[in-house]
């Protein structure tokens, strides 16, 4: 038999063999085959791992010897059916380092929202924040009232005097920043801009 070292290295394959010794054998440690599949198998379903778990694998350094090597170990993802899963739970926390792509295999922009479509997941632009309501004092008993808003639109105009009656009043739009509302008798009030 040729010395170990001198074999070609390749990837295994799920029915490539392995060789092994039986550690527990009542003869004198009997030499034994292993499949790769039934191997891989053992590893999943006997350390931390059941068939619906995604097994992680992390270094772990013994503190003692300081010696690093990879182990299974219990994770937080479990898939909701075998085969053919759709679904993948996490019971821990998600960072994720760079892009989430949506059912459509786009990763969106800057600001924009993740949303569900039902049947799937799609980047969409957030709801405009909506102009609070501009609140315009009139201190004065005056016929007209000059009203700078600055709410870069031609809003709507609603009028009351000092005891919450309504006014109706002719609403001039000077730009998209200021009115004027005359009125047919002067009156001080409140105007509420929207």
């Amino acid at each position: 038999m040729a010395i170990i070292y001198t074999y070609n290295t390749a990837l295994p394959a799920l029915d490539d063999i392995l060789l092994g010794t039986e550690k527990d054998a009542t003869l004198r440690n009997p030499t034994k085959n292993f499949k790769i599949s039934d191997l891989a198998k053992f590893i999943i379903d006997s350390v931390n791992g059941t068939s619906l778990t995604i097994p992680l694998f992390f270094d772990v350094t013994d503190p003692l010897t300081g010696l690093t090597q990879t182990s299974l170990i219990d994770s937080i993802m479990t898939q909701d059916v075998n085969p053919n899963g759709t679904k993948l739970t996490i019971t821990g926390a998600l960072d994720v380092a760079n892009e989430i792509y949506d059912s459509t295999g786009v990763a969106g922009t800057a600001d924009q929202l993740l949303s569900s479509t039902v049947t799937g997941t799609k980047w969409v632009n957030p709801p405009a924040t909506p102009v609070p309501t501009f609140i315009f004092t009139q201190g004065a008993v005056t016929l007209v009232w000059t009203i700078q808003h600055n709410l870069n639109k031609y809003p709507s105009v609603m009028a009351v005097d000092i005891q919450n009656r309504q006014y109706f009043g002719a609403v001039e739009y000077q730009d998209l920043n200021n009115l004027t509302i005359t009125w047919g008798t002067p009156f001080k009030g409140f105007a509420y801009l929207n």
